[in-house]
C-alpha cells in the first residue's frame, strides 16, 4: 500500500491519504491518536484502512498500550472547517 501525506487544498492542514481497498481511499488528519475502543465513541481509521469506534485515551489508559483490548493508534477522518 502506498500512503501519502500532504496539505489539504481547502484548509491547509496536514492530511493523509490511506488506501483501504482497491479504488477506495480515505482522507485522514495526519496526526495519530491513541484511541480506546468504545462502541458509543467516534469513528477513527486504522493504518490498514479499517474503522474503529472509540474515544481518545486518557493518561491512565495510555499506560495499557499493547495489552489486548486496550488502546491503539488510529487517525481521525479529515473534515475541512473552512473559514
Amino acid at each position: 500500500m502506498k500512503d501519502t501525506f500532504r496539505l489539504c487544498r481547502k484548509c491547509g492542514r496536514p492530511i493523509g491519504v490511506i488506501r483501504a481497498r482497491v479504488y477506495r481511499s480515505i482522507i485522514v488528519d495526519a496526526e495519530t491518536l491513541l484511541v480506546m475502543p468504545d462502541k458509543l465513541g467516534d469513528t477513527f481509521i486504522r493504518i490498514d484502512g479499517s474503522k474503529i469506534r472509540g474515544r481518545k485515551a486518557d493518561f491512565e489508559e495510555e499506560a495499557t498500550y499493547g495489552i489486548p483490548g486496550g488502546p491503539e493508534y488510529a487517525y481521525r477522518p479529515h473534515h475541512c472547517n473552512e473559514v
